[in-house]
């Protein structure tokens, strides 16, 4: 069949129709051989082109929505991206440690190598101020034997080409190694090291005078190369054996082994989303409810501003019980515990790739609401939430992924709502017992701080309100900030100052506010809390009141969101 300029090969005719079935394009006189296949007219096909809505029953027709097949391969490719960026991912992690292992080994190396060039270095100085010496002396023989040129060949190897390589201190070392004696050790370097021109030379062996000269001569050198050091340097020079612990090397090798390894990751674990557009040196709020979620640029106090984004099929309803477990680390987001079937998972979300990884714990009992803090190097420390007796306490290696019980505190687990990490130090904030406590992460250690929570004790001044703070924050730098109905105050955990802001009383319900501290760009300092539907607001601590951040009324409508800081460094 001729296919140029659409004609029909057979009958002469335009070819207006395609077989889907035969892939083949045909004229009206040949459908009729066609008509148990799926085909379909030319005008059908524009006209269905034009009209992404036309709703044709058609089974013939197979383009019923460009616009959505265009999405449809778009949102594959943005699939395949995503795994193709992880994959480019784990290979610069993969790179990025065997580097540091790399990097690690050459220091070592140097190590074990600096006293032995020390002590090479103190030879070759002592070598050659004796070859020198040995040079004077073989320049006086010369003379009283009058031998220059005469001198017999040895079995060691002869340098009688004079260049510059026969003048370094490792050729002279290597000829020394070869030679059996002086003799032999002259000969091989007569035409170099000692080179003695007897025809040239102004003294012979009758010139007494001349002698005594190179006496001079051979004194001086002598006390020029023999200085008082020389017994001292002598006796500091050390020799050095390498003691190689071969089983050593070989458990460390097999555990460096183990210690890398590739888990391949099934396709649900992999999921793309069009999340966080943000940048870095960027400080962002990430307030959620539910499966939205607001993302608020705090970078600059004078230009606020944010922007919806949607969860969909990713996370838990549950973010209501996640806002205290949420940690922000480099490129990655760690969010721990959540809804009851899903509260041993921890859910790793990749800014960069925008890819989402869930991660099970086995062995693992932790609670739906769960307080998490990041000691800034390698360690996340949870606490699990709720409805035990006593805390018991996780550490997640964020290098090796991996979770181990790290101690058990005699504290009911519920009361727990606010924990940070301070100078090897973990603080907890327990609102229900109205205390803080810190743990040592190195010994352990337990102890109630001596510090009153103002109001806690104080009578309810309403059945569904209580006076004692819920709400929490830090500064990093030792501050806790409490927000209760009487409004917001500061916590020195160090010098266990308290001070109490005026004009801090917010309305609302305050148990479902996040207080999140920020120092803006203009070196301000302010506590924001961000609950949606207009209720958005910054204290300053500065001047001491709530501002109202106008910027993003419009944008969050619920008043339950919760929140937490983002920073990209």
């Amino acid at each position: 069949m001729d296919n140029i300029n659409n004609i029909c090969g057979i009958h002469n005719r335009s070819q207006e129709l395609i077989c889907y079935d035969c892939n083949v394009l045909m004229c009206t006189v040949c459908s009729p051989n066609h008509s148990h296949h799926s085909y379909d007219h030319i005008d059908n096909i524009k006209a269905n082109i034009n009209n992404n809505n036309n709703n044709n029953n058609n089974n013939n027709n197979r383009i019923k929505d460009i616009q959505t097949s265009i999405q449809t391969t778009f949102d594959s490719l943005k699939l395949q991206v995503a795994k193709y960026e992880q994959l480019q991912q784990t290979e610069q992690e993969i790179e990025s440690k065997f580097k540091e292992l790399h990097e690690f080994l050459v220091v070592e190396e140097h190590r074990l190598k600096k006293p032995l060039i020390v002590n090479k270095d103190q030879l070759e100085q002592q070598i050659d101020k004796q070859i020198k010496i040995m040079k004077s002396l073989n320049t006086i023989n010369n003379h009283i034997t009058n031998r220059s040129d005469s001198q017999s060949q040895s079995s060691c190897s002869s340098l009688s080409t004079d260049t510059t390589d026969n003048y370094q201190i490792t050729t002279i070392i290597r000829s020394i190694s070869q030679c059996s004696d002086h003799n032999e050790f002259i000969s091989s370097n007569n035409n170099t090291l000692f080179y003695f021109d007897n025809q040239n030379n102004k003294v012979n062996n009758n010139d007494d005078h001349s002698l005594l000269n190179l006496l001079l001569e051979h004194n001086n050198t002598i006390k020029i190369n023999n200085n008082d050091n020389d017994d001292n340097q002598q006796s500091k020079s050390q020799q050095y054996q390498l003691i190689v612990d071969n089983d050593q090397i070989n458990t460390a090798t097999i555990q460096i082994q183990s210690s890398f390894r590739l888990s391949k990751m099934s396709q649900d674990q992999i999921i793309s989303a069009p999340l966080l557009p943000v940048q870095h040196n960027q400080s962002y709020i990430l307030s959620t409810e539910g499966h939205r979620t607001s993302i608020v640029n705090i970078t600059d106090r004078n230009n606020i501003h944010s922007s919806a984004q949607i969860f969909e099929n990713i996370l838990s309803n549950d973010m209501f019980d996640q806002s205290n477990s949420i940690i922000n680390f480099g490129d990655f987001i760690y969010i721990f515990g959540g809804s009851v079937m899903t509260s041993n998972r921890l859910v790793k979300y990749t800014i960069s790739t925008k890819t989402f990884v869930f991660i099970d714990f086995k062995g693992v009992d932790l609670q739906v609401v769960v307080s998490a803090c990041f000691d800034g190097k390698e360690h996340i420390y949870l606490f699990d939430g709720q409805d035990n007796q006593k805390t018991d306490i996780y550490r997640y290696n964020i290098n090796k992924t991996t979770i181990e019980r790290f101690t058990t505190i005699d504290m009911k687990s519920n009361s727990t709502t606010f924990s940070f990490i301070l100078k090897d130090s973990i603080y907890l904030f327990t609102p229900a017992w109205a205390k803080i406590v810190r743990i040592d992460t190195n010994t352990k250690v337990v102890l109630d701080l001596p510090i009153e929570i103002p109001y806690a004790n104080q009578p309810r001044r309403l059945m569904h309100i209580s006076p004692a703070p819920r709400s929490a924050c830090t500064d990093g730098k030792g501050n806790l900030y409490l927000l209760s109905v009487y409004g917001l105050y500061r916590i020195n955990i160090e010098s266990y100052e308290v001070k109490i802001f005026d004009k801090s009383q917010v309305k609302g319900n305050i148990f479902s506010r996040d207080l999140i501290y920020h120092q803006s760009t203009n070196g301000q300092s302010y506590i924001y809390s961000i609950q949606g539907n207009g209720d958005n607001f910054a204290f300053s601590l500065a001047n001491n009141q709530w501002e109202l951040i106008n910027q993003i009324r419009d944008n969050l409508r619920s008043t339950k969101y919760r929140s937490w800081l983002l920073q990209m460094q």
